[in-house]
């Protein structure tokens, strides 16, 4: 008897070193992986926001040139007019053009088109159009008329008039009833913008190539060579809606630099379980010697379940927060009651400077199996959580590790938050998991169910696309989360307490644990029990954010404008307005403060979302020098992103105190 109980001891501990080594394979392969295109996709991002802000002036010139022709068109000179204004106000454009489609009537005036084009520092303008310069052959012409996307853009080519290749931008425009008035163009420069993509180049290998719509180059690379190739590292993107796909390429070796941490941190956290295992194994055999001495094979697994009993307890953090001596903003407190020995439910807290990371979650099926999974869960959690910073990013990070080789399709059901400790917003991301309660400020006070969106629940499809929700968790109010364990628990009669019992047990104030294993009572319980209560202790203040005054820093403002807004609320169509307004200020900061610092305060008094920007730049009132009705033609510089602005924002001022700029904008919701 004694040999065989040796045996079962060693296939377990191989089984659980084996089910260790494939974790941390999968935990190590896609951390590094996600990190090398995580680093590679946060360069491109910087990049697409500055080519995009260069490229643009196509697309609004476009859309000017089209309110034009339906509110404004009049004759040849009128046209004439409104491209050469295009041209003063956009340096980067070589021509400005309007063609008109083929006049049938007459082969003598089959074409007609007006043109302005630079030449020196003049702007001069001309009527074209022949068989000679036959401009319905061209391809920015017809790549209009054909194209479904808003805008062409040509390949390279080079024209007559200029003694470099060019590339154009055209439209098709066309009136209410989709008959085609004209087609306009836009003429660049191949070397302005090649130019362009090596001043944005975050490497020096970095290497570039833009495409339209239709997958034909516009240019490419310095050395015109391909960008594919295995020792190359990708990436893409659209710029909408100006209808150009861009893809970097970069050196293998340059992404990788700095990378060998992500890879040791695993391969450390693996040798640590393997010590782990060898001293479980070790232990293990010693009880094994001991269970000889029991006598029975029903101690000998009762006294194995309490060793991992001890292990998956072991796994989990502490049950309150803060501990002795910390900051109080926040209290948590946290209790996991498995039905057996082991369970499958988990739940895992932790602080990160002002933020608090928090998941609860429960694993389908009971027992061993369930246990493990519980065990991946929470140290998928842990480790992913030190690259992410988003509930949803970190949601599906975990989803897509589960995910992998799971044929039994165990699935979890998880709720992941991210709580800002002074501001109060709450970011959280929800998979399948029962939805948390509210409790407001007092020992009995009023209850309401957190809004949930029907996300799936982890390990089914690894490349689920999670939603992201929020709300602020005020002064005195604690957030209930808890497992279905809790709202399925029965008494002797066989009933269960459901959510209104439940929800009143909450209301009620007192230990929840308490009244519902007094409301079991003697029963068997039939699932895991796992309470969090997160009680905001102090008050709300102002979320704020300091950064150097720098372009690339924009991004980290705006992430915190589109977070901050998720949580109080905020529509996708007013939150996308309130963006484009944040980072018209932005730019006039950056372009006129002579500021080191920009600093953001986000508050929401009332039905309001009150947003700051503070910059310790030179006196510079953006608001005191434009009239909110001035014609476009004599606006100062800043004024149309403050005339944007006042259109988007309710309420807009600007004060001079402690030697800084303070712009306030205030939108009601």
């Amino acid at each position: 008897m004694k040999p065989m109980r040796i045996r079962y001891i060693h296939v377990l501990a191989a089984l659980f070193l084996v089910i260790g080594m494939g974790i941390q394979a999968v935990m190590s392969y896609r951390y590094a992986s996600n990190h090398v295109q995580g680093k590679l996709d946060l360069q491109m991002q910087l990049v697409q926001e500055k080519l995009y802000f260069e490229l643009y002036d196509a697309y609004d010139a476009r859309t000017q040139m089209e309110s034009f022709m339906k509110h404004e068109m009049g004759d040849k000179d009128e046209w004439l007019q409104e491209t050469q204004r295009i041209l003063r106000r956009y340096p980067n454009f070589y021509t400005c053009l309007v063609v008109y489609p083929p006049y049938e009537k007459s082969s003598k005036d089959k074409w007609y088109g007006l043109a302005s084009y630079r030449s020196g520092d003049s702007i001069l303008t001309i009527q074209f159009g022949d068989a000679h310069h036959d401009y319905f052959q061209r391809e920015w012409y017809q790549g209009a008329i054909e194209s479904k996307e808003k805008g062409y853009w040509s390949q390279p080519y080079r024209d007559e008039d200029f003694d470099e290749p060019i590339f154009t931008y055209s439209d098709d425009l066309r009136d209410e009833k989709g008959r085609l008035q004209c087609v306009i163009g836009l003429d660049f420069s191949v070397k302005w913008l090649q130019e362009l993509l090596e001043q944005f180049k975050p490497f020096e290998e970095a290497e570039f190539e833009l495409y339209n719509m239709d997958g034909e180059l516009i240019t490419g690379s310095a050395d015109g060579t391909s960008l594919n190739g295995d020792n190359r590292v990708m990436s893409s993107t659209t710029l909408d809606p100006l209808s150009i796909k861009m893809v970097m390429a970069v050196p293998r070796k340059f992404i990788w630099d700095g990378i060998w941490i992500g890879i040791v941190m695993p391969l450390v956290v693996f040798i640590l379980g393997i010590v782990i295992v060898a001293l479980l194994i070790r232990r293990m055999i010693r009880d094994e010697h001991e269970n000889a001495r029991l006598g029975t094979e029903k101690e000998v697994m009762a006294h194995e379940l309490r060793i991992a009993h001890d292990i998956q307890m072991g796994i989990l953090k502490g049950e309150t927060l803060p501990a002795k001596g910390e900051r109080d903003e926040v209290e948590v407190k946290a209790t996991l009651l498995p039905m057996k020995e082991v369970g499958g439910d988990l739940y895992d807290f932790h602080r990160e400077g002002d933020d608090l990371w928090f998941i609860i979650g429960d694993v389908s099926g009971k027992g061993v199996p369930a246990a493990m999974l519980m065990s991946a869960a929470v140290n998928i959690f842990r480790a992913a959580g030190k690259h992410i910073h988003s509930p949803k990013e970190l949601m599906e990070e975990m989803n897509a590790v589960l995910s992998e080789n799971n044929p039994s399709l165990t699935f979890v059901t998880a709720f992941i938050g991210r709580l800002h400790l002074s501001s109060g917003d709450l970011l959280y991301c929800n998979a399948g998991h029962c939805a948390p309660l509210i409790k407001a400020k007092g020992e009995k006070a009023a209850v309401k169910e957190l809004d949930m969106e029907p996300n799936i629940p982890l390990g089914y499809d690894g490349k689920y696309q999670f939603i992201e929700q929020g709300c602020i968790l005020g002064e005195g109010e604690t957030l209930v989360l808890y497992t279905d364990g809790v709202t399925e628990a029965r008494n002797a009669k066989r009933e269960m307490l459901g959510k209104a019992r439940w929800a009143a047990m909450v209301g009620n104030g007192g230990r929840l644990l308490e009244q519902v294993q007094a409301f079991i009572k003697h029963a068997e319980p039939t699932d895991d029990i796992t309470l969090m209560t997160i009680r905001k202790v102090s008050a709300v203040q102002p979320l704020t954010l300091s950064v150097l005054n720098r372009e690339e820093n924009w991004p980290v403002l705006r992430l915190a404008i589109h977070e901050y807004g998720i949580c109080i609320g905020i529509d996708k169509r007013t939150l996308k307005k309130l963006e484009v307004a944040a980072e018209e200020a932005v730019v006039n900061i950056l372009h006129h403060s002579q500021a080191t610092t920009i600093e953001l305060a986000l508050s929401h008094p009332s039905s309001a979302f009150c947003m700051q920007l503070s910059d310790d730049g030179i006196p510079f009132d953006p608001t005191g020098h434009i009239p909110q009705h001035d014609a476009v033609e004599t606006r100062q510089v800043g004024g149309l992103g403050i005339s944007l602005i006042r259109q988007i924002a309710d309420e807009m001022r600007y004060e001079r105190s402690d030697d800084k700029n303070h712009l306030t904008i205030i939108k009601n919701i």
